[in-house]
């Protein structure tokens, strides 16, 4: 599988100013296509699946409306997250007063370093979604527990494409590793099964980020730091997170997306990354 380079603009997360991203892709592991590793046992510590709302063991940062459980559009008898964002809004009683929609997964589960994780989620873009070729939209992310700066792992969008992306270590102005992953318009009215398994370490000696699309291994990384220093407490946010929405040119007004149950499961980390 081909990594490319990409390139992403970020507004805020460095006091607004604007910057540019290049993600220059290091010697990664090819990604073999298979399924996410048995082995070892694995322990559930966290499960939301919508059936009856929002569960107390997530937290929202969004304006009232935005965050939403609604009919699976697929199949009107299951229960799925609707995350939407409107450009007009006004965001400013929101996280940093900026335009998202996410939900926290930090209490149920923090994700700290020496320990091996396994996430399974899943995203539905609607068939009248439309891309923004010019700035880009997290739709599912690791963030780091203090420190302010790029989240830890971003899985986004940018025109018809996903990207996903790492920081970590000493220099986490720039990303560690990341890859671009074609072609999020062929995913329109139709539901996604993403699984990752993340190993933080921010060392990057023991790291390890390996992520699954229908089970197929889209993207592989290992020894390199994914997780700022010292980091104990990174945790999960679903949800939509668009920082330069206001202040930046766009294509869109309107972004909505749909999510899935999400499952977190742990184990002690294994010296090695066999299962």
């Amino acid at each position: 599988m081909r990594l490319d380079k990409f390139k992403l603009e970020r507004s805020d997360w460095f006091f607004g100013a604007l910057l540019c991203i290049i993600l220059t892709i290091p010697n990664l592991a090819s990604a073999e296509e298979h399924l996410p590793p048995g082995g070892q046992a694995w322990e559930s510590v966290a499960r939301v699946d919508w059936h009856d709302g929002l569960s107390g063991a997530v937290s929202a940062q969004a304006n009232p409306g935005d965050i939403e459980v609604v009919p699976d559009p697929e199949d009107m008898a299951r229960k799925v997250l609707r995350a939407t964002i409107t450009r007009s809004e006004n965001f400013t009683h929101v996280a940093n007063g900026t335009p998202r929609a996410e939900l926290l997964f930090r209490e149920p589960v923090s994700f700290a370093q020496g320990s091996d994780y396994l996430l399974q989620w899943s995203t539905y873009i609607p068939r009248d979604f439309e891309f923004d070729g010019k700035q880009m939209i997290i739709v599912t992310q690791i963030h780091q527990s203090e420190k302010s700066g790029g989240p830890t792992l971003a899985l986004t969008l940018l025109g018809n494409n996903y990207y996903i992306s790492t920081r970590g270590g000493m220099q986490t102005q720039r990303t560690t590793a990341g890859a671009k992953l074609c072609c999020a318009d062929n995913d329109r009215g139709r539901w996604v099964n993403w699984t990752l398994r993340y190993i933080p370490d921010d060392s990057g000696q023991q790291s390890l980020t390996q992520l699954w699309k229908n089970g197929k291994s889209v993207f592989y990384s290992e020894h390199v730091a994914n997780a700022y220093l010292g980091d104990q407490q990174s945790y999960l946010k679903v949800g939509l997170y668009k920082s330069g929405w206001l202040i930046e040119p766009s294509d869109v007004e309107v972004q909505t997306i749909f999510y899935g149950p999400v499952s977190i499961l742990r184990r002690k980390a294994n010296l090695i990354h066999n299962p």
